[in-house]
């Protein structure tokens, strides 16, 4: 996705939903406080992230969409729409609290247990970032971006979209349903990472389903302490001449 993918000048609309929330390398080797690298959320507080490796994930997260950009400017004809649009977070949400908060806390009971290696926890990462709306649009509008220059920006927003599966969870109070797809729902994009994660061998696969089975026990036994809300950040380009 950060690279260029049709012909030079050939597109009048690109679109991308939620792909360049996941980043092109590994900015860091590990980290060992948490699983993802915006932090864990302020009501559960259940590890850390240093300055350092958040600068280092901003950064590199900001590089991605200059590269992104780069590449789509070349794609499209003078005039064609660029519609950006991914997950994210603002100063009262961030879409990773809640569903890393669970993961962390699932992979950390097979830490204690001595399972996964305290060495193998500081290693695994999910290389994903949450952008607030700013550091979305800086490629686009900071000259310090090759980016910079290519696009006017139509639109900018950041916003809140209900989660199907919380809105029946108030409705109906299903505990086990709940738990059952809110878990799902994050295995989904979190599980490749988790297994490649772990030492290779025939029971990594067994390992995986226990820790999701475990992140559903956990949270039915208090859902309040994993809220979970989903916000995202998006804008509207349009290719300079």
């Amino acid at each position: 996705m950060y690279d260029q993918l049709r012909p030079a000048c050939s597109v009048h609309l690109a679109t991308t939903f939620n792909a360049i929330g996941f980043l092109s390398r590994r900015p860091v080797d590990e980290m060992p406080g948490y699983i993802f690298p915006n932090g864990p959320s302020t009501e559960r507080n259940n590890g850390y992230v240093s300055p350092e490796d958040r600068h280092a994930f901003a950064d590199q997260a900001k590089q991605d969409v200059e590269a992104f950009l780069i590449a789509r400017a070349r794609e499209l004809v003078p005039g064609g729409k660029l519609l950006v649009q991914v997950f994210g977070a603002t100063d009262k949400a961030c879409t990773s609290d809640g569903i890393y908060d669970l993961l962390n806390d699932a992979v950390l009971a097979f830490v204690e247990t001595g399972e996964i290696l305290k060495e193998t926890y500081d290693r695994y990462y999910q290389p994903v970032y949450m952008r607030h709306l700013d550091e979305l649009t800086e490629p686009a509008r900071d000259p310090r971006f090759e980016s910079s220059g290519l696009f006017t920006i139509d639109d900018a927003r950041d916003y809140e979209i209900a989660v199907p599966f919380v809105e029946r969870y108030k409705e109906d109070g299903d505990i086990e349903r709940f738990a059952r797809d809110y878990v799902n729902f994050f295995r989904a994009f979190t599980e490749a990472v988790l297994l490649h994660a772990l030492p290779s061998g025939p029971g990594s696969r067994d390992l995986v389903d226990r820790i999701y089975k475990r992140a559903v026990e956990i949270l039915k036994a208090d859902p309040d302490r994993y809220p979970f809300r989903y916000v995202a950040v998006q804008m509207v380009l349009t290719r300079r001449g």
